[in-house]
């Protein structure tokens, strides 16, 4: 097999972190890649979850050769010829930088996929130490020290909307695909698996500059856990601080939650079940004749919706009662647990304006 070039695991992660016009191809199976892998990359496997129990199989029961035979005969002819391919489709997506290629460990998977792109006339990279180099290197970025600002504000003080005006930030719940509440996840995407959701987090982290801006959180977004020693810095983060009255982000959930859903073409029944879903989740917090009272004004309004009449003072009643009674108590205890320093606090504009007014070296 010919010694193609490889690139070092730190220089692929720098690549993989900055540059999002790369070429980046994961040759694992779709198992291994559903586990765990890096944002901007593809998945074209040289052998499939199938190939590769067989082939483990073999080699269990007739040794290495066997089984390096094996994978040869699974991955030839049209199956080969239509996996070439794609390869280099992927790879002529961004002709202008060089394409990267990976496997576990950058071992027989890259080598063999690495020599076949060179055979169609086309330059790809092997990453060193494939995922396995690439994942330690991420491990080290989660450890930047860079300092950074914590905005916080009680749930529905537009946090996440401010965020998104500020150059130097970490969308943590963007990362996590859920937006950190029992009001529930994105609608239509899945969370990623843990390893995937901390590989994201240190791409993000390897790209921001000191005094970059995270939104407040608890340790759990949705089922993705914040590394506990990033966690713990950020309890003892400087914040600025939303202060916005209940009513005003009770108006604020309602279009976020119930019309954006809504005009996008989710039915009504299934935002009504979600909802009441993810109440009941948290009876034993609210306290059961809380948790009744909140569910029975949350279905008056769904009823006046399937009416098509208009429901927004209602929604806002239940949603009212839902932040005060739960998500503003919580807000405010996890607050006391934390040492932080309050560097502003303010209204939505005001705080903008403060955190745009901040250096960023």
């Amino acid at each position: 097999m010919n010694n193609h070039p490889t690139l070092p695991a730190a220089e692929a992660f720098r690549l993989l972190s900055t540059n999002h016009r790369l070429s980046v191809i994961d040759v694992r199976s779709e198992g291994e890649y559903h586990k765990a892998h890096f944002a901007h990359t593809v998945n074209i496997p040289i052998l499939s979850d199938a190939h590769r129990h067989d082939v483990g199989l073999t080699y269990k029961t007739e040794g290495s050769e066997a089984a390096k035979v094996l994978g040869h005969q699974l991955v030839s002819g049209d199956y080969q010829d239509a996996l070439i391919r794609r390869w280099c489709e992927a790879i002529k997506t961004h002709s202008e930088t060089p394409a990267l290629l990976f496997c576990w460990r950058g071992g027989l998977r890259s080598r063999i996929a690495q020599d076949w792109i060179y055979q169609q006339g086309l330059e790809v990279l092997r990453v060193e130490g494939g995922y396995k180099g690439l994942r330690h290197e991420a491990l080290k970025a989660l450890e930047n020290p860079a300092s950074f600002v914590i905005l916080s504000g009680m749930t529905g003080a537009g946090k996440t909307r401010l965020l998104h005006r500020l150059p130097n930030i970490v969308d943590l719940e963007a990362l996590a695909h859920h937006r950190g509440s029992a009001f529930g996840s994105h609608f239509g995407a899945s969370q990623p698996q843990q390893a995937t959701f901390e590989n994201g987090l240190a791409q993000a982290l390897y790209r921001v500059a000191p005094n970059y801006v995270l939104e407040d959180e608890s340790p759990n977004i949705g089922r993705c856990h914040l590394p506990d020693d990033f966690y713990a810095r950020m309890t003892t983060a400087p914040m600025v601080s939303i202060e916005i009255p209940a009513r005003q982000r009770a108006f604020a959930i309602h279009q976020e939650y119930i019309q954006t859903p809504l005009a996008g073409g989710m039915r009504l029944e299934t935002l009504e079940q979600s909802f009441l879903y993810n109440i009941d989740r948290i009876k034993n917090k609210l306290g059961g004749l809380e948790c009744d009272k909140i569910k029975k004004l949350l279905t008056l309004a769904f009823a006046i919706d399937a009416l098509a009449e208009d429901s927004t003072d209602a929604h806002l009643d239940w949603i009212e009662r839902l932040l005060t009674s739960y998500y503003d108590k919580q807000y405010l205890y996890s607050l006391s647990l934390k040492s932080r320093k309050t560097l502003f606090q303010g209204s939505w504009e005001d705080c903008l304006d403060f955190l745009r007014a901040q250096p960023h070296d």
